[in-house]
């Protein structure tokens, strides 16, 4: 129904690309985004300072860490979670100074999870750079019980607070890091559209 259509709320994701006026970079990656890093590392070694903040992703198949401690110069910190990540990073961002540029890279949940957090210290998510890598799998907002459901790889979803099934719209909220979802059977109780995987 939405498709082909352009949305506005919908984020636009690009690739890695450095910023060359930054005074300082802050790379933040998840899982399969370790090839993000290592593709932005192959572009060229930036000159001002560079931290780069890693986790792995029990989503991911290949966990990069050990082929980004070849390849990152220095400013390198590997972690076993993103919660682990998130602390470190709510330590740092209060340290850095202006012009510094952010660049994420993993799955969409995560890259919004990293906006949320940066945008506590002032830092917008349509000032970061953002590469989404791996699933497609799209987080969803109950508009009906205002639950967040994650993963979710088909056109249909049930909700994981209200079990009610939801149609996945484009329509994505950045404040919630999820694309809304209504209950796609509300006229006709039960009798559900044919459920296809569209975000693999």
């Amino acid at each position: 129904m939405e498709r082909g259509y352009w949305i506005r709320s919908k984020p636009v994701y690009t690739s890695l690309m450095w910023q060359e006026k930054a005074t300082s970079h802050l790379v933040v990656a998840q899982g399969s985004g370790g090839m993000a890093v290592l593709k932005i590392f192959q572009q060229m070694h930036p000159k001002q300072p560079i931290t780069v903040l890693y986790a792995p992703s029990s989503d991911s198949i290949v966990d990069y860490a050990s082929t980004l401690k070849k390849v990152v110069p220095e400013g390198l910190q590997l972690f076993d979670s993103v919660q682990e990540m998130l602390t470190t990073l709510k330590e740092i961002l209060p340290t850095m100074y202006m012009g510094m540029r952010v660049y994420v890279a993993g799955s969409e949940g995560f890259i919004w999870t990293i906006a949320e957090s940066a945008k506590e210290f002032g830092i917008e998510d349509i000032d970061m750079i953002k590469e989404l890598t791996g699933t497609l799998a799209r987080s969803i907002y109950c508009v009906h019980c205002k639950a967040i459901t994650h993963n979710i790889t088909t056109n249909i979803g049930k909700c994981a607070g209200c079990e009610r099934m939801l149609f996945v719209r484009d329509h994505f909220s950045r404040r919630l890091g999820a694309y809304m979802g209504l209950m796609v059977d509300a006229e006709s109780p039960g009798q559900l559209p044919e459920i296809e995987e569209i975000y693999p």
